[in-house]
């Protein structure tokens, strides 16, 4: 844990004995860049606390001020994530809130560990558990850290078939040079390097834990292109046809990686598709006009 997590650390280890003063508070986690040791300069503390039952708006604010904190922002409760959240800083530092229910909670490890749920927010969710610093009632963190321990295989392969087909791409690149569309290229460029690191991430068993942190990231994986943090940030500065070209490189030596580690997963059409073009029409087709 470097300097900056440890300090964070500590104010973190502070905060969590005010915020348990709540009775229906179950646990309490140190979760983010700080819980895995690489916080930085522009890291903030993010905290969760599972409730034995919804928090009341009051129950969210009461720590902030016994805490030393200034109220920043109350969001209201997230349906789809099932969460509340809330900001509030110490000495101008955040100190971001996440809040779930126990029930919450264990619901979403359900729906992971056998439910093969690939969904972003509940990969995350679960990502941030496996790599959480309990702060209060441990046993509870621990024993979700136990479930997590054996990465289903199904979802790694669930992982790897949500995000095989990249349809018509290199068509598509194309069309967005042709019209000089450069913001739209770029956004699919990154699109299309997210969606190859999610299907490594399940090649590898990872729990998906955001799209931040590249580099540590890629430091996980044991099946993975080489140099691929290198040369994925090298084709952000490459003239736009080479970036082009090196992205579908990337994306067919990630196939070459399926066809080894996960055979059972096919890859022929998906390659077919990568680079399918469709009919250029300068003229309209012949008999039609």
């Amino acid at each position: 844990m470097n300097d900056a997590s440890r300090w964070r650390l500590a104010l973190a280890q502070k905060v969590a004995p005010i915020i348990a003063t709540n009775p229906n508070v179950q646990a309490i986690m140190l979760a983010g860049s700080t819980s895995r040791g690489c916080a930085d300069r522009y890291s903030d503390i993010e905290i969760a606390v599972f409730w034995s039952s919804p928090p009341s708006d009051e129950d969210r604010m009461a720590p902030i001020e016994p805490a030393g904190g200034v109220f920043w922002e109350l969001d209201p409760y997230d349906e789809e994530h099932a969460t509340w959240m809330e900001e509030w800083g110490i000495g101008g530092l955040k100190i971001d809130m996440r809040n779930r229910t126990i029930e919450g909670m264990e619901r979403i490890l359900s729906d992971v560990i056998d439910q093969y749920d690939t969904s972003s927010f509940k990969q995350e969710a679960i990502s941030a558990v496996q790599y959480a610093v309990p702060l209060y009632k441990a046993p509870l963190i621990e024993r979700w850290k136990e479930k997590l321990a054996h990465y289903p295989i199904e979802l790694g392969r669930a992982m790897v078939r949500k995000n095989l087909l990249f349809y018509e791409w290199c068509w598509w690149m194309e069309t967005l040079l042709f019209r000089g569309d450069v913001p739209l290229f770029y956004n699919e460029l990154s699109e299309a390097t997210f969606q190859a690191l999610r299907m490594l991430i399940g090649l590898n068993g990872i729990y998906h834990p955001g799209n931040k942190w590249m580099d540590r990231l890629i430091d996980e994986m044991r099946i993975v292109p080489a140099n691929l943090a290198a040369r994925i940030k090298a084709v952000f500065h490459m003239e736009t046809r080479l970036a082009v070209e090196e992205i579908k490189n990337l994306i067919l030596e990630v196939y070459n990686l399926v066809d080894t580690h996960m055979a059972e997963v096919s890859t022929t059409e998906a390659r077919r598709l990568l680079v399918r073009q469709r009919a250029q029409f300068e003229q309209p087709p012949e008999g039609i006009v």
